[in-house]
């Protein structure tokens, strides 16, 4: 199986890249506009702080995964690129699922977030439907990986909008169908590196693409399904046995949610 995105056309080469790094972009600035958002509903003493931490954390983050994953200009030899591509993409999702549990601000920010908010950011994801055209169609990637791959994260990115706007307008059983989608879209981020290791998809010596498994996609797609679903646990222990609408946080020391 040749793994030369050069088979694509020179209009496709660039509309690939472009989207991926699009899609990179948005999903650190979405980060870093919910966290300042909801950082100012909080009464945390980082407030003003958090914006520039978030997405500090998450440039670093791709940064180094572009310097990994870009064999052409940052040759690394395969033997080192295996282990720091598995480094590169799980100490950052680890320290950050770690901050969101440990750290009392990072929980009271998580609350004071809309619940809407962290499902409809991934959206994003319909560009997964790359995995079957362009690259499956042109022969760069395994059917048996690109399929269960694109189609997954294309339905997840399809179906955010819609159960983010069930759970805004507060509609019967939102809270379920979030977690259900929540729950699918992780499925398919962990079904989609399994597949690729069985079928030997070598996406990591493909890049850009190598930048889905290294950031963009089952690191920070897991990563914003964990803050999405901690995120509808406090809105469901607030109100118990009623709806997910955007949970008000007033001002004062009551802001800080455990």
């Amino acid at each position: 199986m040749a793994v030369d995105p050069v088979l694509l056309p020179f209009w496709l080469q660039r509309g690939t890249a472009f989207v991926i790094f699009a899609a990179a972009v948005f999903m650190i600035a979405a980060h870093t506009a919910i966290a300042a958002m909801a950082a100012q509903r909080t009464s945390s003493k980082i407030r003003i702080a958090v914006p520039f931490i978030v997405a500090g954390f998450l440039a670093a983050w791709l940064a180094i995964a572009i310097v990994v994953g870009d064999g052409a200009n940052f040759p690394i030899s395969p033997e080192s690129r295996r282990p720091l591509s598995g480094l590169v993409a799980l100490v950052p999702f680890l320290i950050a699922v770690v901050a969101l549990f440990a750290s009392r601000a990072m929980r009271a920010i998580n609350a004071a977030t809309p619940s809407a908010w962290l499902i409809g950011i991934q959206t994003y994801r319909v560009a997964g439907i790359m995995f079957v055209f362009p690259f499956l169609t042109y022969g760069i990637i395994p059917a048996r990986f690109a399929w269960p791959a694109g189609i997954g994260d294309a339905l997840t990115g399809i179906l955010a909008p819609v159960v983010a706007l069930l759970v805004a307008r507060n509609r019967p059983h939102a809270w379920q169908w979030a977690v259900a989608w929540n729950l699918f879209g992780t499925l398919d981020l962990i079904v989609a590196p399994a597949t690729a290791f069985y079928f030997q998809a070598q996406v990591l010596g493909i890049y850009p693409i190598s930048l889905v498994p290294l950031f963009l996609g089952p690191p920070l797609g897991i990563l914003t399904h964990i803050l999405s679903l901690r995120n509808l646990a406090v809105a469901k222990t607030l109100r118990p046995g009623t709806s997910i609408r955007l949970v008000r946080v007033m001002k004062g020391p009551s802001r800080d949610w455990h």
